[in-house]
């Protein structure tokens, strides 16, 4: 049973762990800690509990943008932890949301601000402190997703580790990551990743190479129906010309691109970016324009369980464009 109301959530999330995280993540499913199978109160609709109580379940994440997991996992191998496990052992968990329930997930902000009110006032910190951060100008808003309840992802989800990541040309594709000397600071880090695309004009050409670069990652890396979107995000982790035309003539991978949905929000500009090379792909592609608004409206087609089925009047329009 979905454990949240009804809501917009985008159509690719992300989850890094290791093994020192909290809760339990595999590739079948997920338990946050605010969930346990032994004590069935814990198994109640998050909106049926006491506010107070249910302030303190909030604090299991999944992410939409991979700027942040990254860099998330970078410092989780070398930040100010107690543990610091390799590289190896960090996981990164890409899912497909458009397989999970509805109301499974709900954007961190909505729902904080739902219980702020009810933080303990007593807790240093607490959920409304919290959000009163997050809503700052200072951009520390990163896409974040929460769920209550376990959820089952077998066969909705793909999992690599930081490691590969690298060893598959991460630096290469993306050199800013390569300094180890930053990979100790988090979302400050995050944030000054984020300062070239403040600056559009700015943005170099794509040159053939990184495209190749980032499907080679990420067909390592992920596979199968994974590849178009995550070579995508790839790309977007740097500023992009607008229409690329080595980014949207190249291999495609993936279809359904008008479907795909991302976190709008004006401060997630890597997010905003892959959201823009998906639409440039899909009318260079079809000659058609994305309906952005009526995208997000639409609910999930019930039928459409197979993602590698091909469109036919997208594979007719990839044949004429010589792809």
């Amino acid at each position: 049973m979905p454990l949240f109301q009804q809501n917009f959530v985008p159509t690719y999330l992300i989850r890094v762990y290791a093994p020192n995280s909290a809760g339990q993540t595999t590739r079948s499913y997920v338990i946050p800690p605010a969930s346990n199978r032994d004590q069935v109160d814990l198994q109640q609709d998050i909106f049926t509990l006491p506010r107070q109580e249910a302030a303190t379940r909030l604090n299991e994440h999944f992410r939409c943008s991979l700027l942040f997991a990254i860099q998330y996992g970078l410092y989780k191998h070398r930040g100010n932890h107690f543990v610091k496990p390799d590289l190896s052992k960090i996981s990164l968990l890409l899912l497909d949301t458009r397989d999970v329930p509805e109301g499974t997930f709900i954007k961190d902000l909505e729902i904080m601000e739902t219980f702020s009110a009810y933080s303990d006032p007593k807790v240093k910190k607490n959920l409304k402190d919290l959000v009163d951060f997050r809503r700052d100008n200072r951009g520390y808003y990163f896409g974040e997703y929460l769920t209550q309840g376990d959820v089952d992802i077998e066969g909705k989800c793909v999992v690599t580790n930081m490691q590969r990541l690298i060893d598959t040309g991460l630096f290469e594709l993306i050199p800013n990551f390569r300094d180890e000397s930053k990979w100790t600071v988090w979302s400050n880090r995050v944030l000054q990743l984020r300062k070239p695309f403040n600056t559009p004009q700015d943005a170099r050409t794509t040159i053939h190479a990184e495209v190749r670069n980032a499907m080679a990652i990420a067909v390592a890396c992920f596979g199968g129906r994974w590849v178009f979107p995550v070579a995508t995000m790839l790309l977007a982790l740097e500023p992009r010309k607008k229409k690329d035309p080595v980014i949207v003539k190249d291999e495609i991978e993936q279809l359904q691109l008008n479907k795909i949905k991302t976190d709008d929000d004006y401060k997630l500009s890597e997010v905003k970016q892959f959201q823009s090379l998906i639409d440039d792909t899909f009318q260079r592609v079809t000659g058609g324009e994305v309906d952005r608004l009526n995208t997000k409206k639409q609910k999930a087609d019930p039928s459409a369980t197979s993602k590698d089925v091909a469109n036919d009047s997208l594979m007719k329009r990839l044949g004429e464009l010589g792809l």
